[in-house]
């Protein structure tokens, strides 16, 4: 971590025993920047200390992106700010929570 900085640990979740996500990957963006998020699971970004806007959506393998939900977070300098994301079920909105700084 670089002098003026702190990170979003992000956590991607999704519904089990659901296969729609198996051929789905989620989508990151910060700040309207797209991140290289591949996979489900936790991930770490390395941002600005200071108010971020987090935005995750769901991109199935074919078919429409669904399960938007974007929320602020506020990083603080040298912290963690623990970011929770779960796609929804069906086709519907996405919940992504600023759990904590850590």
């Amino acid at each position: 971590m670089s002098i003026g900085q702190g990170m979003l640990r992000v956590t991607l979740a999704h519904p089990s025993l659901t296969r729609l996500y198996r051929t789905s990957t989620p989508q990151l963006s910060v700040d309207g920047v797209d991140q290289l998020v591949r996979t489900w699971g936790t991930h770490t970004v390395a941002v600005a200390a200071g108010p971020h806007r987090v935005a995750v959506q769901v991109v199935p393998n074919k078919g429409e992106p669904f399960g938007h939900a974007e929320a602020s977070a506020v990083v603080e300098l040298g912290a963690q700010t623990v970011v929770e994301y779960r796609a929804p079920r069906f086709h519907r909105r996405g919940k992504l929570m600023i759990a904590r700084a850590v």
